[in-house]
């Protein structure tokens, strides 16, 4: 009697499709991003109190709310530059203060304020942050990411001859080399065109399919499909100390 192979092969492709999906559904699952009880106090005044957010993979999260209600101030703490009074940050199950010279590796981080060395072209600046980075790239990937944000034929440029919307561009090319699963973004869609606004948002989208994670702050209306918005509010009340 001939066994039936296309039943077995059935079967098997069944289970491959099932253990496919079953690690699909883990990596969405796990957490990248805690922030725990957050307290933060500036010049007497509150900026959080016991905030938290969680951030899995996949998942995006907007920031919101008006100038001052804490937006850098809450990615800079992610980031590690401010010390908050009280709670704590993790990044994938380790505390951003143990991750060393892994945070790099960890996660990528886009402030508002411009970072760039004015005195220096795109090239120096972006081929100095990939060292910072210790990142590596061929010279084919690294001018399709240029022209991937238009600034191919600028290259040579000093960053102090560009416009603001230029030097944004320059900083959010830094995505594209990035190999973190975790993006911090502060206004990322402030100050550029309708055009490098799309490209962006395509960006993040490819992003987020390959497991990635990004937290962003924005005053800009998208049509993003977002996993969440947080509105962050002033406290008012004042701290006596």
């Amino acid at each position: 009697m001939i066994p039936d192979v296309s039943s077995s092969k059935n079967l098997f492709d069944s289970k491959i499709i099932f253990f496919v999906n079953k690690l699909v559904y883990y990596l969405k699952t796990i957490i990248m991003l805690e922030v725990n009880s957050i307290y933060l106090y500036r010049n007497r005044k509150q900026v959080f109190k016991d905030f938290s957010l969680n951030l899995k993979n996949s998942e995006i999260i907007l920031l919101e709310g008006e100038n001052g209600v804490g937006k850098t101030s809450l990615l800079n703490i992610i980031a590690g530059l401010i010390i908050p009074n009280k709670g704590f940050v993790k990044i994938c199950k380790k505390s951003i203060f143990e991750l060393g010279k892994q945070r790099k590796k960890k996660f990528t981080y886009i402030p508002d304020k411009n970072c760039l060395k004015e005195n220096l072209s795109i090239n120096e600046n972006l081929k100095s942050w990939l060292k910072l980075s210790n990142l590596s790239v061929n010279n084919n990937d690294y001018q399709k990411a240029l022209k991937i944000f238009s600034l191919n034929g600028i290259q040579e440029s000093l960053v102090k001859s560009l416009s603001q919307g230029q030097k944004k561009k320059v900083a959010l090319t830094k995505l594209l080399f990035s190999k973190s699963k975790l993006w911090l973004l502060d206004e990322p869609l402030n100050g550029i065109d309708a055009k490098t606004t799309t490209t962006l948002k395509k960006v993040m989208v490819r992003h987020l399919k390959q497991n990635g994670s990004i937290l962003f702050s924005s005053h800009v209306k998208s049509n993003l499909k977002l996993t969440k918005r947080i509105l962050l509010k002033k406290i008012k009340k004042k701290i006596k100390f």
